[in-house]
């Protein structure tokens, strides 16, 4: 697939520049905070960001002039499937993967981790920007789960070259229908249909992380009391909260509300919640540094677990190894 014309009148350039910290206050803007440097020939370096969008669906073009860093903090409610469609980039997630990216190749980054994306002088790329919750539900289909899925992906790029080709197909569609302001611009259920159909391809063609696990969802909790209580889990999991908290909360007494997430859960309330701080700290111990400052008692502490014994114990019980072997991973 041709990378889109730098001047189409359906990419918005947001950024030509050769100030780097212009380029990195408007980028930071449009995805998430990063770290931007010019890792060579600083005097050279320009760069050019556009964009264009339906609804689900936003489109990206990005070319840096000379050699330079980008580490962006995890982006959290979105992913990106990045190609490269001149020069080359090396991506890194630290301690865990490296891949080298050649013209034409794709690789994702997911929402959950923290990536370095080294670019060679010159090198452009285009983004296509999903939601976390689309293509959460796509891989909860795709696994046959009737629960969404929390997709984690590896950098590999497509399985195969059958896969690379599909992909291609579904993002050449999308391309087209940005570029030419095509009808899902204005028609929400084809712009939910090619969403769709482009989160799902996405399933098909690129590989998953072993440790990608069910995603919960509040919707799927018939009883409102409940629902309630899922939702100042969710919220506040990182604050204190005791069963009256959870009780006021659903507006029942703290037996009913046991007897309540028993039947509709399958816990109590403080197991859930317990669940949802090891998910936290599972994710912070995957996106963090090993080689950096962050330590597990610090990350066990955060999601409110003052005993690391009992918390390793959990752990252990819930990802099969201690939460150090996370961490260095």
């Amino acid at each position: 697939m041709n990378a889109p014309a730098a001047e189409d009148s359906r990419m918005r350039t947001l950024v030509r520049s050769d100030d780097l910290d212009e380029t990195r206050e408007m980028i930071s803007t449009a995805y998430s905070p990063y770290e931007l440097r010019a890792l060579s020939r600083p005097q050279d370096f320009t760069a050019w960001y556009a964009e264009g969008s339906f609804p689900g669906v936003t489109l990206s073009a990005l070319s840096y002039g000379t050699e330079t860093l980008v580490a962006p903090e995890p982006l959290t409610t979105y992913l990106l499937v990045c190609q490269v469609h001149k020069g080359r980039v090396r991506v890194e997630s630290p301690g865990r993967e490296e891949q080298y990216v050649d013209v034409g190749d794709t690789y994702v980054l997911d929402p959950h981790r923290r990536f370095k994306v080294f670019w060679s002088p010159g090198a452009r790329m285009t983004t296509l920007r999903l939601s976390r919750e689309v293509v959460d539900r796509a891989a909860g289909e795709a696994l046959g789960r009737e629960e969404p899925v929390r997709a984690r992906f590896a950098l590999g790029g497509a399985v195969s070259p059958a896969a690379a080709e599909s992909w291609s197909g579904i993002s050449a569609a999308v391309h087209r229908e940005v570029m030419s302001g095509g009808v899902a611009h204005a028609n929400p259920l084809v712009a939910a249909q090619l969403t769709q159909a482009a989160a799902a391809t996405l399933m098909a063609t690129h590989r998953l992380l072993p440790d990608s696990e069910p995603a919960r969802h509040i919707g799927n909790v018939a009883h409102p009391a409940v629902r309630r209580a899922i939702q100042l889990i969710e919220e506040r999991s990182d604050q204190p909260l005791s069963l009256s908290d959870l009780a006021v909360a659903a507006r029942l007494s703290p037996r009913a509300l046991q007897e309540a997430f028993r039947r509709y859960v399958g816990c109590t309330p403080l197991a859930y919640l317990r669940q949802v701080r090891l998910e936290r700290a599972h994710r912070d111990l995957l996106a963090a540094d090993a080689d950096g400052p962050v330590t597990v008692a610090e990350i066990a502490f955060r999601w409110g677990f003052s005993n690391l014994g009992r918390f390793a114990h959990w752990y252990r019980q819930r990802y099969g190894h201690a939460p150090s072997v996370t961490l260095r991973t």
